[in-house]
């Protein structure tokens, strides 16, 4: 009995792949939020702060000749924002430079306020805001870089040099809150005594000296770093190749050659006969010559002249 044959398998239907998900798209990378430096902080502060005291010599001061007034308070806002902006990019660059440049901007800016807002009202009262405000930046900023550079000249040196830039920044900017502090103190009509003057002037006399004294240390320590740069500049030129010649690259110029002078003949060699060659095959003798091997002359009959002295005798 024959086995039944199996059944066929059953047609399988066909697979669908799941779709997938489309990627989610990348997240662009946050980047951390900057952080404001403590200057600008402080400077935005101490602005708002000055802003509310300018509103309040609004109601104190005079009020003749408001839009001056206004259009200078802006300028002023102006420039102690420049000021602070300039100053927050050089803040990384010396850890002094932003709280003494954050007290000059302010000191600045009082000044300026305090002139704008109290100087009393005349046809000219522009022009005495203008130059009253431009002496306040002009020096204060230029005590700021003297107490740079002389800070700057201290570091890394001997100790006696950084205590003389020190001590000549202090004066420094002592010697200019004096000379600028009466553009703002005459507004309110007070009369700077004349031995405040005195004090003055010493002060600055005194700020000439220790810059004087702090040159000549600086210029005395740094003969050792001077005589070093010198010496390697000296090692540098003995060690630079020679020029090279415009001939060629490397090449060298030849040597110039003389003809070396032919040897003169001695008394006893020309008081000997020389000897001449014997006739050629057709009987023709060679012409005679001296006996250096120059020839001899011919006579008016084309014969050699054996009469010129030095000759050789004639041929027997």
């Amino acid at each position: 009995m024959s086995e039944a044959a199996p059944p066929p398998p059953a047609p399988q239907a066909p697979q669908t792949q799941a779709p997938t998900a489309a990627p989610a798209p990348q997240q662009p990378d946050q980047q951390p939020a900057q952080k404001l430096s403590p200057f600008l902080k402080i400077s935005i502060i101490l602005l708002s702060a000055l802003s509310i005291a300018s509103i309040s010599l609004l109601f104190i001061g005079d009020f003749e000749g408001k839009f001056e007034r206004v259009f200078a308070t802006f300028v002023v806002f102006a420039v102690f924002v420049l000021l602070t902006a300039f100053d927050t990019r050089r803040d990384l660059r010396s850890s002094w430079y932003a709280p003494v440049a954050l007290i000059a901007n302010s000191y600045i800016l009082t000044l300026s306020l305090v002139v704008t807002w109290m100087t009393a009202y005349d046809y000219f009262l522009s022009w005495h805001i203008f130059w009253k405000c431009v002496f306040v930046i002009l020096v204060v900023r230029a005590v700021i870089l003297c107490c740079q550079l002389l800070l700057a000249t201290g570091e890394g040196r001997p100790e006696l040099l950084g205590r003389f830039a020190f001590v000549t920044s202090v004066l420094a900017v002592v010697s200019g809150i004096l000379f600028t502090a009466p553009v703002a103190i005459e507004t309110f009509d007070i009369t700077v005594p004349e031995l405040y003057w005195r004090i003055a002037v010493a002060s600055l006399l005194l700020t000439a000296l220790g810059l004087a004294i702090t040159l000549l240390l600086r210029w005395y320590y740094g003969s050792a770093d001077r005589e070093a740069s010198r010496l390697e500049r000296q090692a540098a030129a003995s060690q630079a190749p020679a020029p090279v010649q415009p001939g060629g690259a490397g090449a060298q110029p030849a040597p110039q050659t003389w003809p070396s002078p032919s040897p003169s003949p001695s008394p006893s060699a020309e008081r000997q006969p020389t000897q001449q060659p014997g006739a050629d095959a057709h009987g023709l003798l060679p012409w005679p010559r001296y006996p250096d091997g120059r020839p001899l002359p011919a006579g008016p009959d084309g014969q050699p002249d054996f009469g010129v002295p030095g000759a050789p005798l004639p041929p027997r």
